[in-house]
């Protein structure tokens, strides 16, 4: 576990009051079992990897996978694959959930992963670190903005344009997985068995970002973690990445994260 931020909140708002929130960094193998569950809720994400989940049977949530414990709920679960897994938890006391959330409690619910909703979980971290005046109650508005933002993932499933989506969700996997890939968009395009053009509309609608941003973000993502990770030239990592051109890989960085590869490597380690 990289780093774990406690709220150490006193005063509740709107009936909630933050307990713990943290980003984990877990190697493949890292089990939670927890049989009796916690004295309070827990939200868990999973930005990166896979989690296996126990339950009555055994169920795998990839990047963009979450689920929410209500107190008292067996957890058992396992970081699984060969890389390093990344994932942000909340826990957090109340009642019951906001009756507008339709969220059902020891359920993976697999959405679409959205970098998104990590800043958000990342926006309530920075505020128990900072702990600046008012942190208490900015933590709830934006852990209830958080729930409600995956509450709408979740409807996105049930739409009725839920056939586009599970074709999109194919691709989007595709991509998290085989981001190297120099894959174009009409092989996308053709893995949904739509136009090139009518798929570009489609990913975007559901995405919210162009097939091309989106895998380019995930490129730039894994290009981050190998800088800090390995000993490889930046040339190197661009072609790992699937970038043909060093240049234009170090462009793409330095506009994602304001700094240049080599300056990000120097400042990170």
């Amino acid at each position: 576990m990289i780093y774990n931020a406690y709220a150490e909140q006193n005063e509740q708002v709107c009936g909630i009051k933050l307990v713990s929130c943290g980003h984990i960094f877990s190697k493949p193998g890292r089990e939670i079992n927890r049989p009796c569950g916690r004295e309070d809720w827990l939200l868990f994400y999973i930005a990166k990897g896979s989690e296996t989940f126990y339950k009555e049977n055994a169920e795998v949530g990839e990047a963009g996978s979450f689920i929410v414990f209500a107190p008292g709920e067996k957890q058992h679960h396992v970081s699984i694959g060969d890389k390093t897994a990344e994932f942000y938890y909340i826990h957090f006391q109340c009642r019951q959930l906001p009756d507008d959330l339709s969220l059902e409690t020891s359920r993976v619910y697999h959405t679409l992963f959205n970098r998104r909703i990590c800043d958000l979980f990342e926006d309530v971290l920075d505020e128990t670190i900072r702990k600046r005046p008012f942190y208490e109650k900015l933590c709830i508005y934006k852990l209830l903005y958080l729930l409600t933002v995956l509450n709408r993932e979740v409807s996105c499933i049930n739409h009725p344009d839920r056939e586009n989506f599970e074709r999109i969700a194919q691709v989007v996997q595709h991509m998290n997985k085989f981001y190297s890939s120099d894959l174009t968009l009409k092989d996308y395009a053709d893995m949904c068995s739509m136009s090139k053009y009518h798929f570009l509309r489609t990913f975007e609608k559901i995405v919210g970002d162009t097939p091309v941003e989106y895998r380019n973000n995930i490129r730039l993502q894994h290009a981050a973690d190998l800088l800090l990770e390995e000993r490889l030239a930046v040339e190197q990592i661009s072609n790992l990445v699937g970038y043909s051109s060093a240049s234009y890989f170090s462009s793409a960085f330095k506009q994602k994260y304001k700094l240049s590869p080599k300056q990000y490597q120097k400042q990170k380690r």
